[in-house]
């Protein structure tokens, strides 16, 4: 592809990369800024209760709102709304003042991720969208590991304050980068633009069309999704494991993330090798294997050696599971409804996180936290091989189809 092609693509690239910084800055600002208020481990634990109920809330309508809009717009306008609302946070002295606007940057969030998934797949040809989403991933785990060390920075050479408004300008930049972009539109963005609860319910039975049509679509999808909320239920129980199954200093423990972060951007330069000879449910489907063999390896460890050998091949593959589900997202639904189905869909999954992680966090105190680790990432690998059962049967039937 011709360097000027890659123009635009590069500023999305660039303003993706500075925002998920900022989101790392945050994320580690407001967690410490909500521990020195209340001094309870509980309040901060409350933080990661906001972001599923945030976006099971948002889910029911942004759809709409995303497929009639110009997704450009509304990303600037998300971006500058999050920079508001973070920027008031050290003028707050209650915390559930804090919570609420904790609450309404995580509702902006839920909006802004389909819409900037919606956009990119507006603003790619559909033969450059695979390579692109492993540069994306690329771009993900750079974040993953710049954003903490640029927090740990702050930290000591300033205060929790100066933190959160780094971010506030990461938000602005990443606006000003958006607004250098063309103004793409699809079908709906011109027709039918009114919000009403009448459009949002025809949304609804939209989807549910669609998911009908489109059953096989949905069981890959959902199957996937079953993988991810395991990762993100064991990853809630991974401090306790750490200190009380591995029994790791808080340094050890740092430096054990450090290496997944190593691994994700390990596993980000070779899933943009990999792109080029395998297709999307193939990506999909090793990636969430050796995801899932990655955690069995992590929760039988019982040294930090095992654990890091198996942080680091669980986060290497994550990488091309990602690259692989979003090309497969964008190959299989229509454009002029992806806000609406991934919206509905992600508040779906985000629902059935919420339950998952309570219920392990409930197994834990019946049951030794290994044990329940393990259990879940057994299950977890169970998942991933029904995953290649099912893509492997769909294909074979489409073939006998055929």
């Amino acid at each position: 592809m011709k360097l000027s092609k890659w123009k635009y693509p590069s500023f999305y690239l660039s303003a993706v990369g500075i925002a998920n910084t900022g989101q790392w800055v945050y994320l580690l600002a407001i967690n410490l800024v909500v521990l020195e208020m209340t001094g309870s481990a509980l309040a901060v634990a409350g933080l990661y209760m906001i972001k599923p109920f945030a976006r099971m809330f948002v889910g029911l309508w942004a759809g709409s709102v995303i497929d009639r809009s110009s997704t450009k717009h509304l990303m600037i306008s998300l971006d500058v709304i999050r920079a508001l609302l973070i920027v008031s946070i050290p003028f707050l002295d209650s915390i559930w003042f804090i919570y609420t606007l904790v609450l309404f940057i995580q509702m902006a969030s839920a909006m802004f991720d389909p819409a900037s998934f919606t956009y990119m797949t507006l603003l790619l040809p559909e033969h450059s969208r695979k390579r692109f989403n492993a540069l994306l991933s690329f771009v993900h785990s750079g974040a993953f590991i710049m954003g903490p060390a640029l927090a740990g920075i702050l930290f000591m050479v300033g205060s929790l304050e100066m933190a959160l408004f780094v971010n506030v300008g990461a938000f602005l930049l990443s606006a000003g980068l958006t607004y250098l972009l063309p103004n793409l539109v699809h079908g709906n963005s011109t027709s039918n633009s009114k919000i009403t609860y009448s459009n949002i319910r025809s949304d609804w039975h939209l989807v549910w069309r669609f998911s009908k049509v489109a059953f096989p679509f949905v069981i890959v999808y959902m199957v996937f999704q079953g993988v991810m909320l395991l990762t993100a239920a064991l990853d809630s129980m991974e401090v306790a494991f750490s200190k009380e199954v591995l029994h790791l200093t808080d340094a050890a423990y740092g430096s054990l993330v450090s290496i997944a972060g190593i691994g994700f951007l390990i596993g980000s330069i070779c899933t943009n090798v990999i792109v080029k000879y395998s297709t999307a449910k193939q990506m999909m489907c090793s990636g969430t294997t050796f995801v899932a063999i990655g955690y069995v390896i992590y929760s039988f460890s019982t040294t930090y050696m095992m654990a890091s050998i198996g942080c680091f091949i669980l986060a290497c593959f994550l990488s091309l599971a990602n690259t692989g589900f979003m090309t497969f997202i964008q190959e299989n639904i229509p454009i002029d409804m992806m806000g609406r189905i991934s919206s509905l869909y992600g508040m779906i999954a985000h629902t059935i996180q919420l339950f998952v992680v309570l219920i392990m966090g409930l197994a834990a105190q019946w049951f030794s936290i290994q044990e329940v680790v393990i259990s879940g990432s057994i299950l977890m690998l169970i998942v991933a091989i029904l995953l290649i059962v099912i893509v492997t049967r769909l294909a074979a039937y489409k073939i006998a189809k055929g």
